[in-house]
């Protein structure tokens, strides 16, 4: 394999990223699904362990089914404990063997090392794919990509040497890769447009080409199309799958249209970069759907214009077409808009199309055009690195992650929320209060932002003030456990002991295993037992 005996490359693309990215060895733990996946998921934080194991077989853990990023959470817990360094190393590590095996792949199979390096370059340091390697809660990115990437290199040997244990190899890989992250569904198409291009190749065998690549692709087509399954049945159960009646197909494809220019966008210029983009709803305005539309319709019709004469053109362009569009909001998962870890995977077509549309100028050009042409893209890898080193710091703690967040997106609640709380960590009650308000001006409906603001209140000393936001919270989610116990935890406050008594039985009865509710309910009616003989 070509990628791999050149080693120089390989080398300096191992250099490239860990200066980069060594940093994040000093990021800490954020509030921001870190504590679901790792720090307060009582079944990670054991490690890894047999009953762990079975555990995550059928765990639908924060709306997903990833039973492979489970285990390697669990087994970084065996390792390192909670203890972040080790995490993001291993985060790190596999960023690193993610851009070591895409090199490898587009060198092989092109015989091309100078434009795969280019590839692999961007992807190793580009800015947008920091919150990939930063965030230990995406780990499951990080791990189906590598998954991914060994399918397609498994897939290229089947075209190579036609044999049944490398139809078997693509097969565990692309299931691994769908056990680590959902997004992997698309996993199919690449396998089909990789024969377009660089391979040029079919199935062999007999009947049509048709019947050819359904027989081949048949297995991997069948786990896509479970996974998918087990993903429908994780989000509803997590209620993170949207309803029509809150996005409305006109706004999930409006959405969807200006996602795939934005991405487009900060791949030139990535600046304001932040961890959470909120959806705007129907607030999109008509003349930015319109633009974005057209500007993906126009790119559209020229890729399969001279998508027959330029191949890597329609394979790059459907690449980040097609693999993007399980997270570009049609399916609509959560309150995002858009998220910078959404295109770790998808960018690597379009960074195939710049780097062979760079080679062919290149062949085509006078020495001095060459050298300038060069040193151009140098000068972008090394603008991309320091600016993806200067973002790292505003990972370094929920603080600062989510104060990044509302300087850049002001009108952002769930920020505001994750900042509101990491202020309580701090014991910096005022400004989390502040903080909680901000989000709930921002998103009334949001019944934890809610909860939290009375929580703050009653922290601070102003029960009654934290009633009315419990109330409110209750108002919208009447069977939530947490805010029963809450509102009787500030009617206690007031001495108002049998209005305590009655959500705490309610906090029970929803919850059997609510431990906290249980103790206090069983400390009131001890205190209200009358007194023996």
């Amino acid at each position: 394999m070509q990628g791999l005996r050149n080693v120089p490359i390989l080398l300096l693309l191992l250099a490239l990223t860990v200066l980069v990215y060594l940093p994040v060895l000093g990021l800490e733990f954020v509030n921001y699904d870190d504590t679901v996946y790792v720090t307060e998921n009582p079944r990670v934080s054991r490690g890894l362990t047999w009953e762990g194991f079975v555990w995550s077989l059928g765990a639908f853990e924060n709306g997903n089914w990833h039973p492979v990023t489970l285990l390697s959470h669990m087994l970084d817990v065996r390792l390192f404990g909670l203890r972040p360094a080790g995490h993001h190393l291993v985060s790190l590590a596999l960023h690193v063997v993610n851009a070591l095996l895409l090199y490898s792949l587009l060198a092989w199979t092109t015989s091309r090392p100078w434009p795969s390096a280019l590839v692999a370059a961007l992807f190793a340091v580009h800015p947008l794919n920091l919150q990939t390697v930063a965030w230990v809660a995406e780990r499951k990115s990080l791990l189906s990509t590598a998954f991914w990437l060994l399918a397609l290199l498994a897939h290229a040997r089947r075209r190579e040497r036609p044999a049944w244990r490398w139809s078997v190899a693509v097969t565990v890989c692309a299931a691994l890769a769908l056990a680590s992250k959902p997004m992997a569904v698309m996993l199919p198409l690449t396998l089909f447009l990789f024969d377009l291009w660089p391979l040029g190749t079919e199935p062999v065998g007999p009947g049509s080409r048709l019947l050819r690549y359904v027989r081949e692709l048949a297995p991997v087509v069948a786990l896509a199309g479970l996974c998918g399954i087990l993903t429908l049945e994780a989000q509803h159960a997590a209620r993170a799958l949207q309803t029509v009646d809150s996005y409305p197909w006109s706004v999930r494809l409006g959405n969807a249209a200006v996602a795939y220019v934005w991405y487009l966008g900060k791949l030139l210029w990535p600046s304001g970069l932040a961890v959470f983009y909120p959806h705007p709803g129907a607030t999109l305005p008509t003349t930015t759907v319109v633009a974005s539309a057209g500007i993906l319709l126009v790119l559209a019709t020229a890729v399969v214009w001279k998508g027959r004469t330029v191949p890597f053109l329609g394979a790059g362009f459907w690449w980040y077409a097609g693999t993007l569009l399980p997270v570009a909001g049609i399916v609509q998962v959560g309150s995002q808009a858009c998220a910078d870890r959404y295109a770790y995977v998808p960018l690597v077509g379009i960074f195939i199309v710049l780097a062979w549309t760079a080679a062919k100028a290149v062949e085509s050009s006078r020495p001095a055009a060459r050298t300038a042409l060069a040193v151009a893209f140098a000068c972008w890898v090394v603008g991309l690195s320091l600016t993806t080193r200067a973002q790292i710091p505003f990972w370094q703690d929920s603080v600062s992650l989510f104060q990044r967040a509302v300087d850049v997106v002001p009108e952002n609640a769930l920020a505001h929320n994750n900042l509101g709380m990491a202020f309580v960590e701090r014991n910096r009650i005022t400004e989390a209060a502040e903080q909680f308000r901000l989000a709930v001006d921002l998103a009334p409906w949001d019944t934890d932002a809610r909860s939290n603001l009375g929580n703050a209140l009653r922290a601070l000393g102003r029960p009654r003030d934290a009633l009315v936001e419990y109330h409110e919270a209750l108002d919208q989610k009447p069977d939530d456990p947490t805010i029963h116990y809450n509102l009787a935890t500030a009617l206690l406050d007031l001495g108002r002991l049998d209005e305590a008594t009655g959500h705490l039985i309610e906090a029970v009865r929803i919850d059997p295993d609510y431990q906290k509710a249980r103790r206090l309910l069983g400390t009131l009616q001890e205190r209200r037992a009358p007194a023996g003989p």
